[in-house]
């Protein structure tokens, strides 16, 4: 049995900037992203609508233009950048990684060095595997065999995610686990300052 892997301690760190948001296909990233950000009053940015925006196509379409290489290294790019931006405008964001971005070489170690805490939403194959069976857009997701076959290739990079919430629940519950954990510093406390606009 192979040790799982292991990143050095994280520095103590003031209450974080930036979460990044880890996960397989379908783990729930930008749904749960969403409703974490509009809890905290945080800024959301999704890494694969960046990616979208500065290619100007959909990555489905970059994938079958440009492969996978030249991919991860726009997403690469993008993701420095979007760091970027939220460290210079100092406002709190909630990032959510694409599904192969916390799996690419260097990455969780960039992401550590920079002191951005890792959250990994976790999910049993088969809740993934359903949720993705009625998605589109999904340029990795050929059949079920090669679905599963990819989870077991990331596990161990989201294994070393700082936080892991099991994300097969409903999203308001995960983003009440993800409170629970203190990663923002009275953030459960503070949630209920943040009022929602009632329906129209």
């Amino acid at each position: 049995m192979t040790p799982t892997p292991t990143l050095p301690p994280r520095a103590p760190s003031t209450r974080p900037q930036i979460i990044c948001l880890a996960g397989f296909m379908g783990s729930g990233k930008t749904t749960v992203g969403t409703l974490l950000a509009r809890q905290l009053a945080w800024r959301f940015v999704d890494l694969d609508e960046r990616i979208e925006s500065a290619s100007g196509i959909t990555i489905p379409q970059f994938f079958e233009r440009f492969g996978e290489p030249a991919f991860r290294q726009l997403e690469a790019d993008q993701l420095r950048a979007a760091l970027g931006r939220a460290s210079e405008d100092q406002t709190g964001t909630i990032l959510a990684l694409g599904g192969g971005t916390y799996a690419q070489p260097g990455c969780p170690e960039f992401l550590r060095a920079a002191a951005i805490p890792v959250l990994w939403l976790d999910s049993p194959a088969d809740i993934l595997l359903s949720r993705c069976m009625t998605m589109t857009g999904r340029p990795l997701f050929r059949d079920e065999e090669s679905f599963r076959t990819l989870h077991a290739q990331r596990l161990p990079s989201y294994q070393l995610a700082d936080y892991r919430v099991d994300s097969s629940a409903d999203p308001a519950q995960v983003v009440a686990e993800i409170l629970r954990l203190g990663i923002v510093p009275g953030a459960a406390s503070e949630s209920h300052l943040v009022v929602e606009k009632p329906p129209a």
